[in-house]
């Protein structure tokens, strides 16, 4: 199935900010073929987005983690049940590109431009800035314009991508 290819969002750093590693996964194997590991609370978890992600595909397929062999999500599930057609399919990831290329360039002009942090992490940041009575119009409204562009693009990916329960720690929850 060509969807994996054309999407990414669960390894980007736009649908998940963490990747739980599983008993089966060799952290050390891992770290070699490139991904930066953290330990919290005794669990090993890949910070996204995923350094393997390159190019539209994984780099290290043949060697990924165990959750990343078995997430599929929702687009995917609905496309092998015959629910929906591959172009269907394809057409919901395009609308969800476009809206993070959308909450990208908000995130740009609010200046949280690192492209190495999951998307919802860059939104905290922005969210976390202080504001109040005295600040610049301008900025509160590209924070509130921030802010509606995260929710609309989260409330996409809860209803038509992520699964319940979650097979990857989800942002913007804690790890």
């Amino acid at each position: 199935m060509n969807l994996c290819s054309q999407c990414g969002l669960c390894c980007n750093g736009v649908m998940f900010h963490t990747v739980r590693l599983q008993v089966s996964d060799s952290p050390k194997a891992l770290s070699a073929l490139g991904l930066k590991l953290k330990r919290k609370k005794g669990a090993n978890y890949i910070l996204q987005p995923c350094p393997a992600w390159q190019d539209a595909q994984c780099s290290i397929y043949a060697a990924r983690p165990e959750r990343c062999r078995l997430f599929e999500c929702r687009q995917l599930q609905r496309v092998a049940a015959g629910e929906i057609t591959e172009t269907a399919a394809l057409g919901k990831i395009r609308e969800v590109q476009r809206q993070v290329a959308q909450l990208s360039e908000l995130l740009a002009r609010a200046g949280a431009t690192n492209a190495k942090r999951p998307l919802s992490k860059r939104c905290e940041k922005i969210m976390a800035e202080p504001l109040d009575s005295t600040s610049d119009p301008a900025a509160v409204a590209l924070r509130e314009a921030v802010a509606r562009a995260m929710q609309g693009l989260n409330a996409v990916l809860d209803a038509d991508f992520r699964l319940v329960p979650l097979a990857v720690e989800a942002g913007p929850s804690p790890a």
